[in-house]
């Protein structure tokens, strides 16, 4: 009766405990009062290789125990006169004035097992039934266990899967525009905060939501969503729809549908002057609202191609100033410490930041007709130069006439010759080149000339011997110019001068 009452107060502990480890002391210490066992061993068999998780027993037993295993089936009751005598175990059994040594094996799952293995002094019928159903007991509860076990990895390897995926997904949008590298993340990292501070139960959905949330820019074309000038009416339109792209795109990923619903509309207003749908604050879901508030406070404190980053203080002032109505106050107002605390977490990459800026230049600044960078670009480089640099003004001479007796394909291969005739001549002075008219040409010489007039000479000899026929010519002013300069003045005074020559040849 007494071993009754010890099984059934050792089955309700059991099923309070959730580690393998636990389940082992807690054997160990019902086999002292059930079975007056007086050594215990825990083993996990894993790929056939045998490590113990919990003994009260020395290495040199477990070297033994492992001999019987291989030796016997690994569920077993061997009597301490059928172990080898030389053996340590059959030693420490015969000291303990134990008669038997048991071990159990437990299946479990994806190749793993169980050994238990004990010594006791005396084996009755009632005793050996008490031990089985005390055996089945801990064989269902590690059973379960492994399951819960494997069933976390799963879910783990699946989480881990599925980030990857969204991870991958953002990271596709954002490579396209160097001034949302990163965003998506940021902001996802701000939404996050923001939700944990509010002590919200869905901030997986809410963070996933904001990782994806811009995903349907990848639907922009290039020339408005890398667009460095002010967008017009129109491309801002288009720009606006991106909300529906990212939607039509994640409706395609089964369970995304809470997701879906919170990225529509992450740039709707409360006052229903937001998009795409005009929601007003009652509409609004809390966490797309979550979002937005991130979205904006992570625009404000991140350089764009019109203004420099506001320092995050200032951002939240602005927000407060020019959202009012349109965002959630009380949300905003109640994670001011945390955005603060969120920026500081955040290392912007500046370098990478270059690298996409010259790669934005590449794409709307070029005049791919010469690989020269176009008229337009000149304002913005010349706010960059740090020194006094040189600027050569480089005209051809009479094109309308050569257009006109030579066809127009004649002129314009007369053109890119005479551009890169030009890099040719002039690349050895660190410089940059642009085509800042049809037949007009400025070099930035960023080192002196050692000889212009020699190099002017080179250039006309090299382009005079590619069309002889022509016999074309050019006609080239220079002027300092140095970044407190004002670059019209500066460009005005190289025409004079050509208008100038022109005049008096």
């Amino acid at each position: 009766m007494n071993q009754l009452l010890h099984l059934n107060e050792f089955t309700k502990r059991l099923d309070s405990t959730q580690e393998i480890e636990q389940v082992a002391k807690l054997t160990e210490y019902a086999l002292k009062k059930i079975f007056d066992a007086t050594f215990f061993g825990f083993f996990l068999k894993e790929n056939n290789i045998i490590k113990p998780i919990y003994t009260n027993f020395d290495a040199q037993i477990i070297f033994d125990c492992k001999k019987l295993y291989k030796i016997s089936n690994e569920s077993f009751i061997v009597h301490v006169d059928n172990i080898d005598s030389k053996d340590y175990l059959h030693k420490i059994l015969k000291f303990n004035k134990l008669n038997y040594f048991i071990a159990q094996s437990f299946v479990c799952e994806n190749g793993f097992d169980i050994i238990l293995n004990f010594g006791v002094k005396d084996l009755f019928k009632d005793s050996l039934e008490y031990m089985e159903s005390f055996l089945n007991v801990i064989k269902l509860k590690l059973k379960y266990l492994f399951s819960i076990n494997n069933l976390k990895k799963s879910l783990e390897n699946a989480k881990s899967i599925l980030n990857s995926s969204l991870n991958l997904l953002s990271n596709l949008a954002e490579i396209r525009d160097v001034y949302t590298k990163g965003h998506m993340q940021r902001v996802a990292f701000y939404a996050k905060k923001i939700a944990i501070n509010l002590k919200l139960e869905n901030i997986d959905i809410i963070e996933r939501a904001a990782l994806l949330h811009d995903i349907g820019k990848i639907g922009i074309p290039d020339a408005i969503l890398l667009k460095p000038s002010k967008l017009s009416e129109q491309e801002y339109n288009f720009i606006k729809k991106h909300p529906e792209f990212s939607e039509f795109i994640l409706s395609q990923v089964k369970d995304f549908e809470d997701i879906v619903k919170i990225i529509r509309s992450h740039h709707e207003f409360l006052d229903g002057s937001g998009y795409p749908d005009g929601l007003k604050n009652g509409q609004i879901m809390l966490e797309a609202k979550i979002i937005t508030i991130a979205d904006i406070f992570d625009a404000l404190t991140t350089d764009r191609p019109y203004r420099k980053a506001m320092k995050p203080d200032e951002a939240i002032e602005f927000m407060f100033d020019n959202f009012k109505g349109k965002i959630d106050e009380g949300i905003l107002r109640n994670s001011i410490g945390v955005l603060l605390e969120a920026k500081n977490m955040i290392c912007d990459d500046q370098d990478y930041n270059k690298q996409f800026e010259e790669m934005r230049n590449m794409v709307f600044f070029i005049d791919y007709e010469t690989g020269f960078y176009s008229k337009y670009y000149l304002p913005k480089f010349s706010h960059r130069l740090d020194k006094k640099v040189q600027f050569l003004l480089l005209d051809l001479q009479d094109m309308r006439t050569i257009n006109f007796t030579y066809s127009r394909i004649i002129g314009d291969q007369l053109i890119y010759k005479f551009s890169q005739f030009i890099r040719e001549v002039f690349a050895k002075y660190n410089s940059e080149f642009f085509r800042v008219g049809g037949d007009s040409f400025i070099v930035v010489l960023k080192e002196k000339p050692s000889n212009l007039i020699n190099d002017i000479l080179d250039l006309d000899s090299k382009l005079k011997a590619s069309f002889i026929s022509i016999n074309p010519s050019f006609w080239y002013a220079c002027c300092d110019y140095k970044d407190t300069d004002n670059i019209n003045i500066c460009l005005q005074e190289l025409t004079n001068k050509i208008f100038y020559k022109r005049r008096i040849s």
